[in-house]
């Protein structure tokens, strides 16, 4: 059970009653993971309500939205879009960037759908990214250098890309 383990984790390290808020996706899982949550916490005279203290994962909504939007204008379809939904739960370890790359390869081969393949595109750049320490210290350093040229740049702070995450 989540809620099992989230609480045997909060009582190992002392934070029982520090407990405000949970990030979580849009599963139904995490409902009752804080349902049990709130439970847990009342009988314990913990002031926690499961119902106002989910915070909802903002990529996750964002990436929602999106993908909604580019079903919407006819940028993808519902078939592209469910797979690249399957396509997402890519691990974050380093042997699964070799293995992903190699994968990736395969698909340019393979893959005519030219709709997908810029999602496609758009992934393997943020795994390339995300795959070492220097690669990402080098994205930001360009990222930076571009924010400080531009004449119009609405934020003058580099922002790391994300990995994209099944919803």
């Amino acid at each position: 059970n989540l809620a099992e383990a989230v609480w045997n984790t909060l009582e190992l390290y002392g934070l029982k009653n520090r407990i405000m808020a949970v990030v979580c996706d849009n599963a139904s899982n995490n409902d009752t993971l804080l349902q049990t949550l709130g439970e847990k916490c009342a009988d314990e005279g913990i002031d926690f309500s499961d119902k106002h203290s989910r915070i909802r994962c903002l990529p996750h909504i964002v990436h929602l939205a999106a993908m909604q939007l580019l079903e919407c204008i006819g940028a993808i379809n519902k078939q592209v879009a469910m797979l690249y939904q399957e396509s997402v739960t890519a691990p974050l370890d380093r042997e699964h960037d070799d293995y992903a790359a190699l994968l990736d390869k395969a698909e340019d081969d393979t893959d005519e759908r030219d709709d997908f393949k810029s999602l496609q595109q758009l992934r393997k750049i943020v795994r390339s990214v995300h795959s070492s320490p220097q690669r990402r210290k080098a994205w930001l350093a360009e990222v930076t250098l571009s924010l400080k040229k531009a004449e119009n740049a609405t934020s003058q702070v580099a922002l790391m890309l994300i990995l994209d995450v099944k919803t």
